[in-house]
């Protein structure tokens, strides 16, 4: 008889900060070990007359049953046989008794096998036992003590759980020693996948735009702007208290797990809560009125997403997937489920609704749908958004397939065909554009040796011939790599008359746009040095702050790339390479620099005060939407201009930065029409008062926003922030019995019941 186990990987769900779909994905295929598992007992041509044969089974009948008393006293039998289950039988008796919360007894036991068997193959299996029961009291195994690589790594996760710094540290000693391949690949796996406490702002955008599509980003970019509303673009970061309005234009916005939404015309979507907590995304939005149509797929236990509307809340929770168009009326809400699967919505009488049906739901309940409204004319909408999914699709599959990554990052679609995935063992796989590529085979790229700090210094000061208005002055630095602290970002200066601030001028780096592709790069993985320039590390951790290390080294001040093995609060290993000094004497100056080696360098806890704060880009201003909600009953046929009832004015109210509704209220004997937030069962849609405060972000992606759902608020600046996080409540209700399901309530609160705050890069 032999054991046969039903696990897939070595970390046996102490993984507590890897998402488990990264983990299944990184475990497939490996043989790693591990214990606190059912089991069952399979054939394995063991000589079914050995003497201990009906014993050993009898004991693997009571593990199967959790009958652990049984299993000790039957394996110690088996045990002292010396037969040819001997060995087996010390482990599984090690394990009764760890389950019977004999502790000593068990690592007696496993002292024995070792002791009596130090060739077995179960001698691993109780090592992976010892680390658990260690583990538990507070002793983990330091991972530099075990022989098997496997062993090294199950105490090395359960090391970063007791003591952080420590377990992080060990990590860099690997990763920079002379151990295994498989070894350092998965101490790769393991600081991939770590995650901080920390709350960041979620990475979302506008990933492609159509027509006419206007954005509000609250109070601060407000006042560089002069305007409330401005003309919305591609890649545009959007936070917390943002809020979009289309006429007749359409956008599709990409979230940080790579799922993606899509608004039709005119529509009106708040984003309430976009954040990100140890890892785990959480997205609360309120469409207020028109189209949205959904591919939400979330990658992680623990992720929620939640849609508001008039009528109801919609929430998809993982492992689940959402793929419908929804439509947003103040007496309803429709939902039309599209492509595989079925939609379904375990609080309703049927089961399931095959994709193209339209239901109409209220508070939680299917209505009937008005025989008016007739809604076969998003034919041409429902078309658009399948023919964007399916190119989304097939450019995330391919770009997966040549570099290797198992998950999606924000924006690995705009990758494709843009560049060229090599090997950069042991770094895993490498990127670089075409452009550079083609550059260095026509001989093009700069060849001059990279000055010293001190020879940067010498440089004559840079002129600025534009006053104020100089932009970033850029040695050297071509475009291996993209990711520069605050790479977008306006200037503002004090007006003497007024004191207030205005807008001088954008300032860019030294390219005039930015590469399709620059998304992915500055909010996934890393950076190595390679032919005297940098490339990018495919990597699956994402970043919510810029992809630097801040340093100085002299009066040299500095940021550094990534390194994939860079651990927090250690000294950049890219620093040894190229860094990128800066200079604020003449205008800004940034130019690719060597280090003096002789000098120490000093990790810097926050960026210097010119980068501290990440300005959210100036767009075109644009005039206030005048947008209107509408009863499902004067729905005309879907149409997206809904020409035949005036509906509902929608109202923005500035100082919440909020959307309002006229409504009927009684005054004494009097009825007045006021304008009330707008709101369903579970109170207001939107927002509370949020607007923009924070720091650090490619584009101002990476920043902090503050504002939130019920109250909630995040705030930062540099490299920490506070707020939002922790748990959510409310009415929402999920479903696993389908893995394309929604629940629907018709209340709900969400917000943040405790908070968290942290300064690692993330």
């Amino acid at each position: 008889m032999r054991i046969r186990r039903l696990f897939p990987s070595l970390f046996l769900g102490a993984f507590v900060f890897s998402p488990l779909a990264a983990l299944a994905q990184y475990s497939q295929g490996q043989s790693f070990l591990g214990s606190a598992v059912p089991l069952v007992a399979e054939g394995d041509g063991t000589a079914s007359t050995s003497p201990d044969s009906s014993q050993y089974a009898e004991g693997v009948r009571a593990i199967n049953e959790s009958r652990w008393a049984d299993a000790v006293s039957i394996f110690s039998n088996v045990a002292k046989q010396q037969s040819s289950h001997a060995d087996g039988a010390l482990y599984w008796k090690a394990y009764a008794e760890n389950k019977l919360g004999q502790t000593k007894a068990a690592l007696e036991s496993c002292a024995s096998l070792r002791e009596s068997f130090p060739n077995s193959h179960w001698k691993d299996e109780c090592g992976a036992l010892e680390i658990e029961i260690r583990t538990k009291t507070g002793q983990p195994v330091q991972p530099k003590t075990l022989d098997s690589d496997d062993l090294k790594l199950l105490a090395l996760n359960s090391l970063l759980q007791k003591d952080e710094s420590h377990g992080l540290a060990q990590i860099q000693e690997i990763l920079n020693g002379d151990g295994s391949a498989r070894l350092k690949q998965g101490a790769m796996f393991l600081l991939s996948q770590y995650h901080s406490d920390a709350t960041y702002a979620q990475i979302v955008r506008i990933s492609y735009i159509e027509g006419d599509v206007r954005i509000s980003r609250g109070p601060e970019a407000e006042k560089a702007s002069g305007a409330a509303w401005e003309k919305a673009a591609a890649d545009i970061p959007l936070e917390t208290g943002f809020s979009l309005a289309t006429g007749k234009g359409r956008a599709e916005i990409e979230f940080e797990n790579a799922s993606t939404i899509y608004l039709g015309e005119n529509s009106v979507l708040t984003f309430n809560d976009l954040h990100t907590t140890s890892g785990i995304p959480y997205s609360d939005l309120a469409l207020l009125s028109g189209t949205v149509s959904l591919d939400v797929h979330p990658f992680a236990a623990g992720e929620l997403f939640i849609l508001r509307t008039p009528t109801d809340d919609l929430s998809v929770t993982y492992p689940h997937k959402f793929t419908a168009r929804v439509g947003a009326y103040v007496d309803a809400t429709t939902l039309t489920p599209r492509g595989e699967g079925d939609l379904r919505l375990p609080q309703l009488s049927q089961t399931n609704l095959p994709p193209g049906q339209t239901i109409a739901l209220r508070e939680g309940k299917r209505i009937d749908i008005p025989a008016s409204a007739d809604l076969s004319a998003f034919a041409e909408w429902d078309k658009w958004v399948a023919d964007r999914i399916a190119q989304r699709d097939a450019a995330v599959s391919e770009v997966m397939r040549d570099s290797g990554m198992v998950t999606p990052i924000p924006g690995m679609a705009d990758l494709k065909d843009q560049g060229t995935f090599f090997d950069c063992s042991p770094y895993g796989t490498c990127w670089e554009p075409h452009a550079v590529i083609e550059q260095e085979r026509a001989g093009g790229l700069q060849t001059e040796p990279v000055p010293s700090a001190a020879q940067a210094s010498s440089r004559p000061a840079i002129s600025a011939l534009a006053g104020s208005r100089a932009p970033i002055q850029m040695f050297g630095y071509e475009d291996s790599f993209p990711c520069t602290p605050g790479a977008i970002r306006y200037r503002t200066e004090r007006d003497p008359t007024t004191g207030k601030d205005r807008l001088v001028d954008m300032l860019l780096d030294s390219r005039a746009a930015y590469a399709p592709y620059d998304w992915a790069l500055c909010h996934a993985g890393s950076w190595i040095q390679r032919h005297h320039r940098y490339v990018w590390v495919a990597g699956h951790k994402r970043h919510h702050l810029e992809p630097v290390r801040w340093v100085k080294s002299g009066r040299t001040v500095a940021f550094v790339p990534i390194h994939p093995y860079d651990v927090k609060d250690k000294p950049p290993l890219n620093r040894k390479e190229e860094v990128f000094a800066v200079s604020n004497k003449h205008g800004l100056a940034i130019e690719r620099v060597k280090l003096d080696p002789d000098h120490p360098v000093e990790l810097l806890p926050v960026p210097p005060k010119e980068f501290r704060t990440a300005h959210m880009p100036p767009l075109s201003r644009a005039e206030e939407p005048r947008l209107a909600a509408y009863a499902l009953k004067d729905a005309a046929a879907g149409r997206t201009t809904l020409a035949k009832s005036p509906g509902i004015p929608l109202n923005f109210d500035h100082k919440s930065q909020s959307f309002t509704m006229p409504r009927q209220i009684m005054q004494g004997n009097k009825s007045v029409t006021v304008n009330a937030p707008i709101s369903n069962h579970g109170g207001n849609l939107q927002s509370h008062g949020g607007s923009y405060a924070g720091g650090g972000g490619f584009s101002g992606g990476g920043s902090h926003g503050s504002g939130g759902y019920s109250g909630g608020s995040h705030s930062g600046g540099g490299g920490g922030s506070s707020g939002g996080g922790g748990s959510h409540s409310g009415g929402t209700s999920s479903s696993s019995s389908s893995s394309s399901s929604v629940s629907t309530s018709s209340a709900s609160s969400a917000g943040s019941s405790s908070s968290s705050s942290g300064g690692s890069h993330h």
